[in-house]
């Protein structure tokens, strides 16, 4: 029961109304089997009986075919049903937690590592669904028809279902309490090799050039064979507890049968045939109960990552949203701020930057300077003091409106598999075309794109491994005009450029600030190369 209201709750309301519609499509696929196993006990009453009409034998038989063909087309229909609110469930279930990690913000996703949170969206949630829903519901039609079947027999030979329950229960009993916690163990550690194995796969692939010039695949290799291996042997030790189902129903039938031979009264032959006729469709039940059991431990690790994943977060925003407006100043005061269990990185910073300055900031590796960028974007909420945009406070119901006027070129640029517009036009479903073209112009990349096979429409590849640093960064501010902000952050945007293309690269952040009145750029940067175009420069110590 425990189980079952820790699944209720994760369910919303719509969701629960689908879970009372399958229990009653499993409740009908449980008495239609009730009734394929009843039609067939005219056919076994006149194939014993050595006096009865053959007339008779031949009509059940074509009852009994008729009853359960009108079965398999109604069970089908139930279970494709039963498929689609499973898979609603996942569809759900997996966007929430995909919604829930995105909003817990910068610090979380580092913390715990996009692999890993990637991992869990998808294959716990899908574990949910059909590893442990699933087999729930073929547990319920499963326990359902073993009752009906168990009344009819009591109506009609009450020892006949003792000697039933003497023959399986005890054999149940030692598969439920014997195998528990090995399965829930293998369970857990098939799910952390296999998170495992997924960063160790993204890690090569990400890192492939350090690994190839410093000769370090073969380490790699060896942590995926060691992961294969886990899951491997995790998989023939449930492999293993999964047929014993098999074993002991089969043993469980032969035991009912012997029992049957000693204790049986009256006509044994019709006793053991309808004890072979019951067992002919209890049988699977009773396996499918016991592996649908094994399945369901195996999948509970599923149930606490999600429930850890949507704890606190709510599927509608209800934070009051207010507009910003930056026509004046940026202006920090007193910032302070330090990474959760480490050594403050800002200390009581003061900042003022006018709207359309060029601002420069510079200082040693670690003291702090794109943790004040994030800061400034909204990313990190300082642990002390204030960003003011034309005296408004930074908060996080002002956060959504400031983010629309700030454009960001990291070091790295950002680019996915889509084509050349779409990462330009970022999250923009209907993109202007003319308008990219323009912006491509003043950036100096109508030539390379004229030589893309498809032009804007070319699709680029993954991390844009086909492009230059210039061309990436370019794209980077592409952006930002087709965004039309009027706030420019450059997070050492050229450092990793050489000398010619960073000096291309200032020339046309130059002519941008000179085109668009009132752009402010700040630009994060070591080389004096890049900082020489700043109206001023600002050193953090």
């Amino acid at each position: 029961m425990k189980l079952l209201k820790r699944i209720y709750h994760l369910l919303q309301a719509e969701e629960r109304k689908k879970v009372l519609k399958m229990a009653v499509t499993v409740f009908c696929s449980a008495l239609l089997d009730f009734v394929g196993l009843a039609v067939l006990l005219p056919v076994l009453y006149f194939l014993l009986d050595e006096g009865g009409r053959s007339e008779a034998a031949v009509f059940f038989c074509l009852l009994a075919m008729g009853v359960i063909l009108v079965k398999c087309v109604l069970s089908t229909f139930f279970t494709r049903y039963q498929n689609q609110c499973l898979l609603g469930f996942y569809r759900r279930l997996s966007f929430s937690l995909f919604s829930s990690y995105y909003s817990r913000g910068l610090l979380f996703i580092r913390e715990h590592g996009s692999n890993k949170l990637g991992y869990e969206i998808n294959g716990m949630c899908y574990a949910f669904s059909h590893s442990l829903l699933a087999p729930i519901c073929r547990m319920a039609g499963d326990v359902l028809l073993i009752l009906l079947v168990t009344i009819a027999l009591l109506v009609w030979n009450g020892a006949t279902v003792l000697i039933l329950f003497a023959s399986f229960i005890p054999f149940m009993c030692f598969y439920f309490f014997g195998v528990r916690k090995r399965v829930r163990k293998y369970g857990a550690d098939d799910m952390a090799v296999k998170r495992e194995q997924a960063r160790v796969v993204a890690d090569t692939f990400r890192g492939y050039v350090e690994l190839e010039v410093n000769g370090a695949f073969p380490t790699l290799q060896r942590s995926f064979l060691q992961g294969m291996d886990k899951i491997s042997y995790n998989r023939q030790k449930l492999d293993m507890l999964l047929r014993l189902p098999l074993f002991l129903s089969e043993l469980s039938v032969v035991v009912g049968l012997t029992m049957l031979v000693f204790f049986g009264q009256g006509d044994v032959r019709m006793l053991v045939g309808v004890f072979a006729v019951a067992s002919f469709r209890l049988l699977p039940a009773l396996r499918a109960i016991l592996s649908g059991w094994t399945q369901i431990q195996n999948a509970l690790c599923c149930l606490d990552v999600i429930e850890e994943g949507l704890k606190d977060y709510q599927e509608e925003i209800t934070t009051e949203i207010q507009d910003i407006s930056f026509q004046h100043e940026i202006r920090m005061e007193g910032i302070s701020y330090a990474y959760p269990g480490g050594e403050s990185i800002l200390k009581d910073f003061h900042c003022s930057i006018s709207k359309g300055e060029y601002v420069g900031f510079c200082g040693t590796s670690g003291v702090g300077k794109s943790t004040l960028f994030n800061l400034l974007i909204g990313l990190l909420e300082p642990d002390s003091g204030e960003m003011k945009i034309d005296g408004a406070p930074l908060t996080r119901t002002t956060r959504d409106s400031w983010m629309k006027q700030i454009g960001y070129v990291p070091q790295e640029v950002f680019i996915f598999n889509g084509t050349l517009a779409e990462n330009i036009a970022l999250g923009c479903e209907q993109i202007d075309h003319r308008r990219i073209e323009g912006i491509l112009e003043q950036l100096g990349l109508c030539k390379w794109v004229k030589s893309l096979s498809d032009g804007v429409n070319t699709t680029l590849s993954e991390a844009g491994g086909k492009m230059s640093g210039g061309q990436k960064q370019r794209i980077g501010i592409a952006r930002a005009l087709y965004k039309k902000v009027s706030v420019l952050l450059l997070d050492e945007a050229t450092s990793a450029l050489d000398n010619a293309t960073e000096k291309e690269i200032n020339r046309i952040l130059k002519q941008l600030k000179e085109n668009h009145e009132g752009l402010t750029i700040l630009s994060i940067a070591h080389r004096e190369s890049s900082l020489s175009f700043c109206d001023r420069i600002i050193t953090i110590e």
